[in-house]
């Protein structure tokens, strides 16, 4: 009889301890489960400010302007928007070109225009601040024998220049180019000479981003 007491005693005891086990490891159970662990932003909204700054590093606004009075008036005003394709090595970028030209004549006459159209370029950075570049610009002007006649224009501008930085975010572009397709209606005539189309160009751009 002694023995069977023992027995039962050792069932009483055992049967609570698998109890507890099994509502301990019981997912579902309220002492078992944890709270999930809080989502942090900060670092996904530190990358994504820092991809936008990236982004704006890379945009380059610039553009040709050029200014001339007297006799012969000229206005140039030609933006770009230019983007660093790849970083510090191609940058692509096109803008509208808009041309203000007056003649004035000596017997008090004077004939004006307006020139318009649009330019696309490319620059590959080879070494530092020089670069090789490639222009395309169309644009509709009068004919220069009949200015009662208006057409559009082809150029192709290749060359080469220097962009020369100016503080923080400014570049000064000077370039020599050759207009490949040169003909007798073009709006770029030789810088040095008029027999030989070789441009001396010159323009400015900065960046946006503060870079």
């Amino acid at each position: 009889m002694s023995g069977s007491h023992l027995f039962a005693q050792e069932e009483i005891y055992d049967s609570p301890i698998r109890i507890m086990d099994t509502l301990e490891r019981n997912p579902d159970s309220k002492k078992g489960k944890e709270k999930p662990d809080k989502i942090d932003v900060t670092d996904d909204a530190k990358t994504a400010l820092e991809k936008k700054k990236e982004m704006l590093n890379r945009l380059r606004i610039g553009g040709n302007f050029g200014l001339q009075f007297g006799s012969y008036t000229y206005i140039n005003l030609s933006p770009t928007v230019g983007f660093m394709a790849v970083k510090k090595r191609l940058e692509v970028g096109a803008g509208p070109i808009f041309i203000y030209q007056r003649f004035r004549y000596t017997n008090f006459t004077s004939y004006n225009f307006f020139v318009y159209g649009a330019d696309v370029y490319t620059r590959g950075f080879l070494y530092k601040g020089l670069y090789l570049e490639a222009r395309y610009d169309a644009v509709n002007k009068p004919s220069y024998y009949n200015l009662d006649k208006r057409l559009w224009v082809h150029h192709l501008l290749l060359g080469a220049g220097y962009a020369v930085e100016v503080g923080k975010v400014g570049v000064f572009n000077i370039s020599l180019m050759y207009n490949v397709l040169d003909n007798q209606e073009s709006i770029y005539q030789g810088t040095f000479s008029d027999k030989f189309p070789l441009i001396l160009n010159m323009g400015f751009g900065f960046g946006v981003g503060g870079n």
